[in-house]
């Protein structure tokens, strides 16, 4: 796992998990150095982003630790960040 392209957060997630490398629990944002190819979306898809769509360099998924791990090795990935909730400000 490259560890410099994920945020602290999503490494502090990946390390606190205890459940099955596989399991999807974890939302993610993706960052792409590019747009992606056809075979870069079908890999993104693959590991859990399931609106991966062409011509977005940020996409969205729930990712298991294992998907974290394969994409963060890819070279087109350039970050990937523990999705967190928004909350309206009052």
């Amino acid at each position: 796992m490259d560890y410099r392209k994920l945020d602290a957060s999503l490494a502090a997630a990946i390390d606190a998990k205890e459940s099955a490398p596989d399991a999807r629990e974890l939302s993610v944002l993706v960052r792409l150095a590019e747009p992606p190819s056809a075979a870069q979306l079908e890999q993104l898809r693959g590991s859990g982003v399931d609106g991966a769509a062409p011509g977005r360099t940020v996409q969205t998924g729930t990712l298991s630790r294992r998907d974290v791990e394969a994409l963060s090795a890819q070279t087109w990935v350039l970050s990937l960040t523990l999705s967190a909730a928004r909350r309206p400000l009052l």
